[in-house]
């Protein structure tokens, strides 16, 4: 990434930023099958314990049509299955739970990691920061 444009550009920086702790993430996980997309999808699940498409897809914050097709992807790996319920509703499989316990514990080692690379005082301003940056579109900013 060395060679790569220094941009000033508040989006291009967390963009390229987003993809590198995304690949730091899923190179730690692989060993357990998951990424770390999935991985989240997955431990919203766990966390619901059951959850129709439309609730699940608001608890992650995706739009139904992305969390469709990540849908078909985790069934398709039998990470998760139908049960009864209000419209589509999904529970984690066996084999998903068998997973999601293995990479619970890697995502752990690498959240430890990335606060050691990043400093205390620094992760914790990412997620203040994310948390401020994922409001942006219901927000209104008024240039002067």
């Amino acid at each position: 990434m060395s060679n790569l444009y220094k941009s000033e550009c508040y989006c291009t920086n967390l963009r390229r930023s987003a993809n590198a702790v995304s690949d730091f993430y899923d190179s730690a996980l692989k060993d357990t099958g998951l990424t770390i997309a999935q991985y989240y999808l997955l431990i919203n699940l766990s966390r619901l314990q059951s959850a129709n498409i439309t609730h699940w897809a608001e608890r992650v914050g995706l739009d139904r049509s992305t969390m469709v097709r990540n849908i078909k992807l985790l069934e398709s790996r039998n990470l998760i299955e139908k049960t009864e319920g209000h419209g589509k509703t999904f529970t984690l499989s066996a084999v998903g739970k068998k997973s999601l316990e293995a990479a619970v514990t890697v995502w752990n080692e690498v959240q430890k990691k990335m606060e050691l690379f990043l400093g205390k005082e620094d992760a914790e301003a990412i997620l203040r920061i994310g948390s401020k940056l994922q409001t942006l579109k219901e927000t209104e900013i008024t240039l002067l």
